[in-house]
Order: structure tokens, then C-alpha cells, then sequence
């Protein structure tokens, strides 16, 4: 109960964290006078843009996270027929020795 707590109360601070280009974004509108201050509540378009390719290079590293994970799960599974295969093979050999 409690690790799952933990683990919401961390994915929450994950989300309410801004990326590096939403932060880029805050700074240039500010700079730009889009907004009064980088602290706003308001947001520009360069962070908006910031934001949403931020949150486009995450799907891309999840992406690339599943599919190392999919490659991974594939070896694994080619590890256990070749062992299986080995194992079948060392019982007939096994086999034609007793003969």
C-alpha cells in the first residue's frame, strides 16, 4: 500500500515538473514581453511549443523503451528454445551412449 503511494506521489512530481524546452519557452516569452514574467501563470507560445515537444521527445523515449523491452523479452525466449534444444540433444546423445 505504502510503495504504491510512493510511486503515485513521484509520478506526480514527474508531471508537475516543466521540461527543458517548455523552460526555454517560459524565457523566451518573457524576454519577448509575451508575458509579464517567466513565473506566470499565463503561457506563450514558445512554451506552449516547448511543452508540447517536450512531452513529443517523451513518447519517443517511452517508445524506444518499449521496443529495447520487446528485443529483450525476444532474446530471452530464443535463450529458452536454444536451451531446450541443448537439453533434447544431450538426452539423445545420452540415449546412443546406452545402447
Amino acid at each position: 500500500m505504502i510503495r504504491i503511494s510512493i510511486a503515485a506521489l513521484v509520478a506526480l512530481t514527474l508531471v508537475a515538473c516543466d521540461g527543458p524546452r517548455e523552460n526555454a519557452g517560459e524565457k523566451a516569452d518573457a524576454a519577448a514581453g509575451v508575458v509579464p514574467s517567466e513565473d506566470s501563470i499565463r503561457s506563450g507560445p514558445a512554451e506552449t511549443m516547448g511543452e508540447r515537444q517536450d512531452k513529443a521527445v517523451d513518447a519517443a523515449d517511452d517508445a524506444k523503451e518499449a521496443h529495447a523491452d520487446a528485443l529483450e523479452d525476444q532474446a530471452e525466449a530464443a535463450r529458452d528454445r536454444a536451451e531446450a534444444q541443448a537439453e533434447a540433444l544431450e538426452q539423445q546423445a545420452e540415449q546412443a551412449r546406452k545402447r
